[in-house]
């Protein structure tokens, strides 16, 4: 085909498009990955979470464009309102949902995710009278990267989406490694007994870690908002079960390994859209994830290992 051997900059393209995709799956992975790691258990709601911080994000983006707001104030407005709302909601779902059955057996934990998830979703759907909801574009023109046949151009909105969405996985990676929160979930992810014996409060190591993930779920949620001008009340079911699955791939229960597996299926959906037929992207891209944990369990950067806190 002659897009393979004319058209470099078609790939360059494609590359900057794996960069935005791989901005929220990246950070919608992670937050599913922050509390795999302290509980062993898997809890499906973080995309519908991902879908409300979306919807307040929108909201406030056009109340305030009608209040006059242009460019980069729309977008910090929208990602405040994005992440304030969602931290609301993980605090309101730890306290009454989860935090009273997180020890329990992990097949009330997903159920009691999957009906969070059902009743957020038509929550969603009520409000909006199932339809989607649409931005205009927020920032016009960008860097001009290539010129010639096939002119190559990064958008500003797709910058500030890629800056502020690993701008905040290197700020939650660094808490990790040098904050006494980062210490107390290593030690709560290692052992939770050994840590509640050594003095260490794992209700509260769970509660900070529920509203972090809620807040990184919002984030990816203004991603898409942002990103891709729209959103829509029932996106949160394929996109929380894809970013829950890249959590897998990766290493489960590991921040290195949920950014792992985002960067990979970003990799995977945008090659395939590049190559081959889109019709079938979510075939492929299920397949290929069914391939990776039947030849390696663990995940890419798993090791294999029980950890010490694991039945």
């Amino acid at each position: 085909m002659e897009i393979f051997t004319v058209v470099p900059g078609y790939w360059l393209q494609q590359a900057i498009n794996c960069l935005v995709l791989a901005s929220f799956y990246v950070t919608l992975a992670t937050a599913y990955a922050l509390l795999q790691g302290i509980t062993n258990r898997i809890i499906l709601s973080f995309g519908d979470f991902a879908t409300y911080g979306a919807f307040a994000a929108v909201y406030a983006a056009l109340w305030s464009l009608l209040g006059g707001e242009a460019g980069i104030a729309v977008v910090a407005i929208a990602l405040f309102a994005g992440m304030t709302a969602a931290a609301a909601l993980g605090r309101a779902s730890h306290t009454l949902v989860f935090a009273p059955i997180i020890r329990g057996p992990g097949q009330a934990v997903m159920i009691a995710s999957i009906g969070l998830s059902i009743v957020l979703q038509e929550v969603m759907r009520l409000q909006s009278d199932a339809r989607d909801q649409w931005l205009p574009p927020l920032f016009s023109g960008g860097i001009a990267l290539t010129g010639g046949v096939f002119p190559v151009q990064l958008g500003y909105t797709q910058l500030a989406v890629i800056a502020t969405t690993f701008g905040a996985i290197a700020g939650l990676l660094a808490m990790m490694r040098y904050s006494s929160l980062g210490r107390l979930w290593r030690a709560t992810s290692q052992n939770a007994l050994l840590a509640q014996l050594s003095g260490v409060n794992t209700g509260s190591v769970f509660q900070w870690s529920f509203v972090a993930a809620s807040v990184l779920a919002s984030i990816a949620g203004w991603a898409i908002a942002v990103g891709y001008g729209g959103v829509s009340f029932a996106m949160g079911l394929v996109l929380g079960f894809k970013a829950m699955f890249a959590a897998i791939i990766g290493g489960f229960g590991t921040i290195g390994g949920a950014i792992a597996g985002g960067i990979f299926l970003a990799f995977i959906e945008t090659a395939w859209t590049a190559a081959f037929p889109m019709a079938y992207r979510d075939v492929a891209t299920f397949g290929i994830i069914i391939l990776i944990l039947t030849l390696k369990p663990e995940g890419l950067l798993g090791n294999g290992r029980r950890r010490e806190s694991e039945g």
